[in-house]
């Protein structure tokens, strides 16, 4: 018994009373002629049930805000796991849901840039870098080592024993506080408190100035002052700590350094030590802030929600994130071109790329760059990044198996086909590796190419493999011969309908056949019956529709004639365009064209023959419509 989901007396809709016993932990597809009752058994009775079972074992408290759900008309289920159902409905036609978000791929991405992105001024590319005064005493004494080496090399030179000379090699570095830049005024009051508070001079416009003297500055020019706070040996370590934490204070987050090769001594007149600093000196600004130390560029908090376009902190100010100039427009945002996100977001930097363009790859280029990403983290990164970069990988390579290695994590989730859209789905499911679940899907295999059913096809085993009992609603031969268990519905539709007319392992059902006359798709499988294809085709008519240089996603300039009254089937692997050209360029343009519509077309430069045609219409997977007074006779009038 626990080993099997056993349904007695299933009645949802043509289901006549059917009793029914799938093994679990098995890939078992429900098979039959369109209204055979299939969706009815599998999500109508098994998901529905499970879905009422999971609610009712929730506290009343929760029950209130999900509503009562209908006991399915079903004697009993025994041996129900808690179920998960995966069909084909659109994702969402939000136009912030894109690929990333859908994915939880985006939340990593925006933690993961928040703690290891390196932060870049927006108006001149300045690298920003916030540092603790512990930082930047290493700072400079790391620099000291690199002089001290230099400076041994040197002196080696000029040795003829094996030992080095370092007599008369030191490191005595210049603290200064960078207290106005680029700012105009004579600054008397200022020069004159800082005498007070007992420091004795300050470098203006590169130049040394004892504060004692008086100082004469334009006052309608542009001056830069830094304040010395301390000549300071760097191994003197104590010491060179309150320079710095002084230059900080004096200068509200910035420190100047000045490295120079003197002797120990820095005793001498003020064109002596102008001199030393001039003479053989490196020159390093830094900041405890996000400060660019170059144009003072004030840099918000780095965090994750820098990062969210669904965040007015990290959203572009003109479109709010949406990327377009009204929610429902075609047209860019000219502030951000489309990116969604403010300038200081796209100024975050992760192997030189900003998170939007990290989004606007595809999922198999994000998989690559991320990967090598990844190689090449310190030991100290991989301990920052924590299991970000995993998580990240993990969720693009569960994509990369059901087939959508071509959709760029930047795609809106309304632009997605239904069987796109379930695939992501599905591998969301297998990143959140649960065990023990019951899964319902419908049609999986819609729409895909041989290739990508194969992938798909390895994707359900290992959802299986992880013990779980998979159901899938199917038509598509191969995946029905490489299931587990074949459940058969049939033998007609609707009232003719209802039954189980088959079941038991797909093999053992092909080679015993004949035992099983009523099951059409058996008939089928074993070539009893095969596809009828038509000897005789049309004539070749002249009327045509001429595309010329469509370019919509991924379309390169395509140039391509259809012919009119005939049955056309346009074909290719997922991804390779074949929606864009018949939805976005095809279908958009000529509607446009129909309704004699003042927008320019979209995505293509012409389309010749249309007056052949009187209206055009589109049918999709899309619903139909969702109200419960809309029925076949309503609808068809």
């Amino acid at each position: 018994m626990e080993d099997k989901l056993i349904i007695r007396g299933a009645r949802v809709h043509n289901l006549k009373n059917v009793n029914l016993e799938i093994p679990k932990n098995k890939l078992v597809v429900f098979s039959g002629v369109s209204g055979s009752g299939k969706s009815s058994l599998s999500f109508d009775t098994i998901f529905a049930e499970g879905q009422r079972r999971y609610i009712e074992s929730l506290s009343p408290y929760a029950r209130q805000f999900l509503g009562q759900m209908d006991r399915p008309d079903v004697d009993e289920i025994i041996g129900l796991s808690p179920a998960i159902a995966i069909d084909q409905k659109a994702l969402s036609h939000n136009p912030r849901s894109t690929v990333g978000t859908l994915t939880e791929i985006l939340d990593y991405q925006r933690v993961l840039f928040a703690r290891l992105g390196e932060v870049f001024c927006p108006n001149d590319g300045t690298k920003i870098e916030k540092l603790s005064v512990e930082e930047i005493v290493d700072i400079i004494q790391q620099h000291k080592h690199t002089r001290t080496e230099s400076a041994l090399t040197d002196t080696n030179k000029h040795s003829r024993g094996d030992e080095p000379d370092t007599s008369g090699v030191e490191n005595v570095v210049t603290i200064l506080s960078p207290v106005v830049r680029g700012r105009k005024g004579e600054y008397y009051q200022l020069f004159y408190d800082y005498l007070n508070q007992g420091y004795d001079q300050v470098r203006v416009d590169g130049q040394l100035h004892q504060l004692h003297d008086k100082i004469k500055l334009s006052r309608y020019k542009n001056h830069n002052i830094d304040l010395v706070i301390d000549r300071v040996m760097t191994n003197d370590e104590t010491r060179l700590f309150e320079a710095v934490e002084s230059a900080i204070h004096f200068s509200k987050g910035l420190v100047k350094i000045i490295f120079n090769k003197e002797s120990a001594s820095v005793s001498g007149d003020l064109n002596q030590r102008q001199s030393a600093i001039k003479a053989n000196s490196d020159e390093l600004l830094l900041s405890t802030l996000w400060t660019c130390p170059e144009d003072g560029f004030s840099f918000p908090e780095v965090e994750p929600r820098l990062f969210s376009f669904n965040s007015p902190y990290g959203a572009c100010p003109s479109c709010h994130g949406i990327g377009k100039i009204e929610l429902f427009s075609d047209e860019i945002c000219p502030v951000c071109n489309g990116k969604r996100l403010r300038p200081e977001a796209l100024s975050v930097r992760i192997e030189g790329k900003n998170i939007y363009e990290v989004n606007a790859l595809t999922i198999d280029e994000a998989y690559e760059f991320f990967v090598n990403y990844e190689a090449k983290l310190s030991k100290k990164d991989r301990v920052i990044a924590g299991n970000l970069t995993k998580e990240i990988i993990d969720r693009l390579s569960f994509l990369l198996e059901v087939g959508l290695d071509y959709l760029a994590l930047e795609r809106e989730a309304g632009t997605l086909s239904g069987g796109e859209a379930q695939r992501i789905r599905l591998a969301s499911q297998i990143g959140s590796q649960l065990s023990g679940t019951l899964y319902v899907l419908d049609e999986p295999t819609i729409g895909l190419h041989e290739r990508d059913t194969d992938r798909l096809i390895r994707t359900l085993k290992s959802l299986r493999d992880q013990k779980n009992t998979v159901i899938i609603v199917e038509h598509d031969e191969r995946t029905i011969k490489d299931s587990d268990y074949l459940v058969d519905l049939g033998p007609m539709a609707g009232k003719l309908g209802g039954e189980v007319v088959a079941q038991g392992a797909v093999n053992e059902l092909i080679q015993n056949h004949k035992k099983h006359e009523r099951s059409l798709t058996l008939q089928y499988l074993s070539n009893e019956r095969k596809m009828y294809r038509p000897t005789n085709r049309r004539e070749k008519t002249t009327e045509k529709i001429k595309i010329v240089g469509a370019k919509a996603n991924n379309l390169k300039n395509v140039t391509v004639e259809i012919p009119l009254r005939k049955f056309v089937c346009l074909t290719g692997v997922s991804g390779s365009g074949k929606s864009s050209l018949m939805y976005d360029v095809l279908y958009e343009n000529m509607i446009k064209m129909k309704n004699r519509s003042q927008d320019p077309m979209t995505s293509v430069e012409n389309i010749y023959g249309t007056v052949y045609l009187d209206r055009v219409t589109i049918m999709d997977q899309s619903p139909i419509g969702r109200s419960p007074r809309s029925n076949p006779a309503t609808y068809t009038g």
